[in-house]
């Protein structure tokens, strides 16, 4: 099984990443089975209501749970597919997903992460979503 890739080194995996560089995203937390991505909010970010848009959100959850599955199952990773069910319109300063892997096996976990704003101090969950993250490794047979 592939080694676990350290703080260090999933924040280095996502400033190559080009969009999430674009959008200013940077890992807040990286450990054993979590992750928690987090994006300033700029006004670029936002839909015509002033709230952060929804592809924004999908994203930041998105990638929260493919760190938090490669925390487990190494670096080599991607979404297999994802869920998500916005709550609420997402305000405030700053976007913040956090995952967390809550099964997994060889090549595959499932994570569940929530998406807050925080508003004037106080974080407010704005969607919640649930992933598999897969392995791209050869399986030990191939």
């Amino acid at each position: 099984m592939s080694t676990s890739p350290t703080y260090d080194e999933a924040s280095q995996v996502l400033g190559a990443q080009p969009f999430s560089r674009l959008l200013g995203a940077r890992l807040s937390r990286f450990d054993e089975g979590r992750a928690t991505l987090e994006i300033p909010l700029r006004p670029e970010h936002r839909q015509q209501d002033g709230f952060a848009h929804g592809g924004l959100v999908a994203y930041s959850a998105d990638n929260a749970m493919t760190f938090a599955g490669g925390s487990v199952l190494g670096a080599r990773v991607l979404t297999a597919s994802m869920t998500i069910d916005y709550l609420a319109p997402a305000r405030g300063d700053v976007l913040r997903a956090e995952a967390e892997v809550r099964h997994r096996s060889d090549r595959q976990a499932i994570c569940d992460c929530t998406v807050s704003t925080r508003i004037d101090g106080e974080w407010a969950v704005c969607a919640v979503a649930r992933g598999r993250i897969r392995t791209t490794s050869p399986s030990p047979s191939s």
